[in-house]
């Protein structure tokens, strides 16, 4: 990933982040980068999964239960706001907002 799109990603993910959210801002980012296999800044439901057990791993509450309940399909389903199967940066923080 270059680094205007690095520098796109983090400005999506931290956007007028809540305190909740801004507690893992860096963790949430680097999970992004990691899970963004492709690099296309969009992250597919495999994508999705290696998101959340990172973010799970650092510790995120959400992401814990996502991943102690298996529940990764419902979430991505949830999160998915425009159902193309895609989730956007701006989709993982509006679900993040919904879900506190």
């Amino acid at each position: 990933m270059t680094r205007v799109a690095t520098s796109f990603v983090f400005a999506l993910l931290t956007c007028l982040a809540a305190p909740a959210f801004a507690q893992f801002e860096d963790e949430s980012v680097q999970a992004f980068l990691v899970a963004d296999r492709n690099g296309d800044e969009l992250l597919n439901e495999s994508e999705f999964r290696v998101f959340i057990q990172q973010m799970a791993d650092a510790g995120a509450p959400m992401s814990r239960r996502i991943r102690t309940l298996g529940v990764y399909g419902i979430a991505f389903g949830r999160t998915d706001a425009d159902g193309n199967g895609l989730l956007t940066p701006a989709e993982l923080r509006a679900a993040d907002r919904a879900n506190r």
